[in-house]
């Protein structure tokens, strides 16, 4: 009898560990999709970060702990991605066992622009809670939309047979420097094609000529969509050295050959965003992008006498006033087409006067055809 007693003892007891091991391999949630939920904040909710404050909280996030079948700890990560995307992209802001995190400013502020947000502009971004426990399958929370006013701009990088010194790898990939949301970086162009990335080495970080395109910018007339199936750039200006930027104020992408100044003209007048001013750099460049032809992407202002005029020097200062410089009438006596949104502004200096809209545009002085156009 006490033989029987002792064999059901260890069956019972056997049974029962193969059963907890059962378990812990086949752990399941229990707890409703709709009832994982994050509490704090609801969705719609913004914060404009400061980069005076970056250990500041950006987020303070609360949730609902889903219930295993079995009970046991919980790991959480906090996932943030492009609004409206599948999370296949997601960044990982912070993994904690408790069911509440706060995130800095500053690692906010990265991360919301890595998923594309506009600098100084509301932005939204998505946010969800993955839950797990060991090998079993993860939980999600419901996704909250939250809206970051971000500051400063991300440096990129550069690479493609377009650029020979990088090339199609990452080895030594051209770096723009971002300073006040404008990206430059001197690059040797060669006719070929090429991507901007956010992140270094990841492929998935690329941003191609419609990325810009979409979102209304005006590119130099040096760059083409390259229609290759990646729609990357194309560079089809004069090969060499170009200073390549990206203005993510005003929208824009241009490259002008050569490294200094001297192969410039310039734009100064009531009708370009620096007016009547050589001070602060405020003069707008017009850049020479292939021999002979000089372009600038700038928004023109139709406001007060919205007139300016072309320089083809600048010494760097005020000074600049005694440099040569041409007006309307020097242009049409030299035989110069002139685009019927510029006309004479009859001020006593018979300047240029812009009568477009208020809107970015690409302004070409074209010395081998003589043609000045406004598109």
């Amino acid at each position: 009898m006490k033989k029987i007693v002792k064999s059901i003892l260890l069956l019972t007891v056997s049974t029962f560990l193969l059963t907890s091991c059962e378990d812990e391999q086949d752990l399941k949630f229990i707890t409703p999709a709709e009832s994982f939920r994050i509490i704090t904040p609801l969705t719609g909710e913004s914060i404009v970060l400061s980069e005076s404050n970056p250990t500041n909280p950006g987020i303070s996030l609360t949730w609902d702990q889903p219930d295993f079948s079995t009970p046991t700890q919980i790991e959480y990560s906090v996932e943030l991605a492009p609004v409206g995307s599948d999370f296949s992209n997601a960044q990982i802001l912070a993994t904690t066992s408790n069911e509440f995190v706060t995130i800095q400013s500053g690692q906010l502020n990265f991360a919301a622009l890595v998923a594309g947000a506009t600098p100084f502009v509301q932005s939204s971004v998505d946010i969800r809670i993955k839950a797990t426990v060991g090998n079993s399958e993860p939980a999600y929370s419901n996704i909250i939309t939250y809206l970051v006013t971000p500051y400063g701009c991300l440096g990129q990088f550069a690479v493609g047979a377009g650029i020979p010194s990088a090339d199609w790898n990452w080895d030594s990939p051209v770096s723009l420097i971002c300073d006040d949301n404008v990206l430059t970086a001197t690059v040797t162009f060669a006719n070929d094609t090429f991507r901007f990335f956010t992140e270094e080495t990841v492929w998935s970080s690329g941003r191609n000529f419609p990325y810009y395109t979409d979102l209304g910018y005006k590119i130099s007339s040096n760059f083409e969509n390259a229609n290759d199936g990646d729609s990357n750039f194309r560079f089809i200006g004069t090969p060499g050295v170009h200073r390549l930027k990206i203005d993510e104020n005003q929208k824009t992408i241009t490259a002008f050959q050569g490294s200094t100044s001297a192969s410039s003209y310039w734009l100064v007048g009531q009708a370009t965003p620096g007016g009547w001013s050589w001070t602060g750099n405020a003069e707008s460049e017009l850049g020479l992008i292939a021999p002979g032809v000089y372009e600038a992407i700038i928004r023109f202002k139709p406001d007060g006498d919205a007139n300016f005029r072309i320089w083809l020097a600048n010494d760097g200062t005020n000074a600049s006033w005694g440099s040569p410089n041409r007006n309307f009438p020097s242009f049409v006596n030299d035989g110069y087409v002139i685009d019927n949104e510029l006309i004479n502004a009859n001020d006593g200096d018979s300047n240029f006067k812009y009568i477009g809209p208020n809107a970015v545009r690409k302004f070409t002085v074209n010395t081998n055809t003589k043609v000045i156009s406004v598109d």
